[in-house]
């Protein structure tokens, strides 16, 4: 935790937990609306209760075990299922409550962004980081730098294609 805070700072998670809070709340003001023009006095609707620092690392630590796990492929449904996974997942949050982080995360005003720039919406998180990252490593003589090809089937408009570079998925 204590690695994890030097470069995740509380800079980075109020901007996050700001914009979060933000964004569930305006979405749910919208569905509002939208239910009381229709005159849908009946559906209840659901309460955002607002994230805070310890949810958010919470969560956070949640997504980082699942990949340490080699779990980011599995449903939450199965991360919660107490037969097939850790008992830490059910410990920490409920997987409607989690379900409800992953869908409302947010790191910037959406209506605020430059359309054209398309790192815009972690822009300032990434700007934190990367201020971070000299602070807590400095280089010596003895560095070595390698590269590693990593294989990617996704939609990205800066991945490039490299036939010549062998990769893992052959």
């Amino acid at each position: 935790m204590d690695t994890f805070k030097l470069f995740m700072t509380d800079k980075i998670l109020n901007e996050i937990i700001f914009h979060t809070n933000r964004y569930a709340e305006r979405y749910l003001h919208q569905q509002e609306q939208k239910r009381s023009e229709c005159g849908d006095s009946q559906t209840i609707l659901f309460q955002w209760k607002d994230l805070d620092h310890a949810e958010l690392e919470a969560f956070l630590g949640l997504l980082i075990q699942s990949g340490i796990g080699h779990n980011n492929h599995e449903s939450i449904t199965q991360l919660w299922d107490i037969s097939d996974s850790l008992p830490i997942y059910q410990a920490t949050m409920s997987s409607h409550r989690f379900r409800d982080l992953l869908r409302f995360l947010r790191f910037d005003d959406r209506q605020r962004r430059d359309k054209s720039d398309r790192l815009a919406p972690i822009w300032f998180i990434l700007e934190c980081f990367t201020q971070q990252l000299p602070r807590h490593f400095t280089s010596s003589e003895n560095l070595t730098i390698d590269e590693q090809l990593v294989p990617f089937r996704g939609r990205c408009s800066f991945v490039q294609y490299m036939p010549e570079k062998p990769s893992n998925m052959d």
